[in-house]
């Protein structure tokens, strides 16, 4: 007797097939993942340039600033901080869209490459003063970005997020594993066949999803995020100018000082579309929040010196921001909470 291979089976050993259908119910087009790889590349490429050029930027920065006023060492590693919270923003947005969340594609075109295209041009600008190819160079890199992310919402791309989409909204459609398909009997006694089209088989209607209250800790949480997005938006707004003039006379005026409170609000609203997730029992918001608060922790040093070194008010206001977000974080990941976004994921049936 000849054994019969299974629809669901997967042939071993080849790395671009398994990658494709790693994590997803349907394999990933061949240009969805091609589009990845090349937004990868193009990340790790501007990522480069602006280390490559983190020396003559930080002199730029420093050049009409008093001496010994500006902690050097404190903006150097400002900097560095930033292009390694951006490259992971970016990276974390592209495993997002990898593992078929279509709101991804969104968020990252018009979050990474609209806005951040608007906030990155001040920096080409100052770049532009101080090394004339790295900032051609990077034009160019911007430049195929722009055309690859566009390239995210071809016929293919769109019809495999469409399918993803279908499965989650039905369970029927995932593939049942052997041990699944041959336990599973529906209420009325039928037994279950894993091939039947969706509505095939008749079955006790699903229940309600009951979602649990929110507990106390993730609420908590929520309002000290929002209370400490008022008092660092209170603070830059009265201590930008003086962290421009701190840094370069230059930078606080024209389009950069415009670049700079559209970043601010900028900030805010990616803030607030987070929080809204967390407050609804995502644990990918609860993770981005998370890595976010991490970055702002490591720069939190560069921060507090910046800071102190402008004002004694600001320097302390700053320390108390810093304390509420980490007291917030921690309620994120306390049992009570996890014990929530795991009953929501329930509930969702994810």
């Amino acid at each position: 007797m000849t054994p019969q291979s299974s629809p669901d089976a997967r042939t071993s050993g080849d790395f671009v097939q398994n990658a494709a259908a790693y994590g997803v119910a349907t394999p990933r087009p061949g240009l969805l993942l091609t589009l990845l790889l090349l937004i990868a590349i193009c990340i790790v490429a501007l990522t480069a340039i602006d280390l490559a050029t983190l020396s003559e930027r930080i002199a730029s920065l420093t050049s009409s600033a008093e001496a010994g006023k500006l902690p050097v060492d404190a903006l150097r590693s400002s900097q560095l901080n930033s292009s390694l919270f951006i490259s992971a923003f970016m990276i974390g947005v592209l495993a997002l869209i990898a593992f078929g969340h279509n709101w991804a594609r969104w968020v990252w075109l018009i979050v990474c490459m609209l806005v951040g295209f608007l906030v990155a041009l001040g920096t080409l600008m100052l770049m532009f003063t101080y090394s004339m190819d790295a900032a051609l160079l990077k034009c160019a890199v911007y430049l195929i970005l722009f055309v690859l992310s566009c390239m995210l919402f071809a016929p293919s791309c769109n019809a495999w997020f469409r399918r993803i989409k279908e499965i989650r909204n039905n369970p029927r459609l995932h593939p049942a594993s052997g041990a699944a398909a041959a336990t599973a009997v529906p209420a009325d006694g039928q037994p279950y066949h894993p091939y039947a089209p969706p509505g095939g088989m008749s079955g006790a209607p699903a229940a309600p999803v009951a979602i649990p209250p929110r507990p106390r800790t993730i609420s908590l949480a929520v309002a000290l995020f929002l209370l400490n997005a008022v008092l660092g938006m209170v603070l830059t707004v009265i201590y930008l100018p003086d962290m421009f003039a701190m840094q370069n006379a230059l930078l606080g005026e024209g389009l950069m000082k415009k670049l700079a409170y559209g970043g601010l609000v900028f900030g805010i609203v990616l803030m607030l579309v987070v929080l809204y997730f967390i407050a609804r029992g995502s644990n990918v918001a609860r993770w981005i929040w998370t890595v976010i608060a991490v970055f702002g922790f490591l720069n939190a040093y560069t921060a507090l010196r910046m800071a102190f070194a402008i004002s004694s008010a600001y320097g302390a206001l700053t320390t108390f921001s810093q304390l509420v977000s980490l007291a917030g974080t921690i309620l994120l990941f306390l049992p009570v909470s996890n014990q929530w976004i795991r009953q929501v994921r329930l509930a969702h049936g994810r």
